[in-house]
């Protein structure tokens, strides 16, 4: 397995996780949808951290052959009623439409969030890899 860890503090360390975890994903022959799938939702979590923690995060990419596992972490005002949140009902303390945590349940394969108000919010997502055409042919 092949990790990768980044302390969030800036955009640019924003910028820094998308270049990894597309660099991870070609190595492990990803396709472009689930890259692009990959990529959209580690930049909704990544500046989660930024826009509505408070504080600084953690960043963990951890790849191998057929998945890609992201955890990004935070020790914020965490979600006071995330269920809530999760079937789009706007959180009132949210910045913005509400719709993005959704957004990266959809696009992902799994979607595993741990949140306390006060004590931050964790949250873990992983993408399957489809098999190759060279693997399916096996």
């Amino acid at each position: 397995m092949t990790k990768f860890e980044l302390r969030i503090r800036s955009e640019n360390d924003i910028l820094i996780s998308l270049r990894c975890a597309g660099k991870l994903m070609r190595e492990f022959e990803f396709n472009e949808i689930e890259r692009q799938k990959v990529l959209v939702s580690i930049s909704e979590l990544t500046r989660n951290v930024l826009f509505h923690s408070g504080t600084d995060g953690l960043f963990i990419c951890e790849a191998e052959d057929t998945l890609l596992r992201i955890t990004v972490s935070d020790r914020g005002r965490g979600i006071a009623d995330h269920e809530q949140v999760l079937q789009g009902k706007k959180n009132e303390n949210s910045k913005g439409l509400g719709l993005g945590l959704i957004g990266v349940k959809r696009l992902m394969d799994e979607f595993h969030i741990n949140t306390s108000p006060g004590e931050g919010t964790t949250v873990t997502v992983i993408k399957y890899r489809e098999p190759t055409l060279a693997e399916r042919r096996l």
